[in-house]
């Protein structure tokens, strides 16, 4: 349970970190991912969760 607080943890410190930091980019990077079709933001999650799973397997 502490390795998924930890996991959670950093995960919330660099999302909080994009909207502090650049809110204009962050803006722009939504805007695009509205304008983008469905399938095609379903394949991009998809590859994130594979890298993901991928490198915690390898951790």
């Amino acid at each position: 349970m502490e390795i998924f607080i930890l996991a959670l943890a950093i995960f919330l410190l660099f999302e909080g970190a994009m909207y502090a930091f650049f809110p204009e980019q962050t803006k722009k990077i939504l805007s695009t991912l509205m304008a983008m079709d469905p399938n095609n933001l379903r394949v991009f999650g998809l590859v994130m969760v594979s890298i993901g799973v991928l490198l915690l397997w390898i951790v």
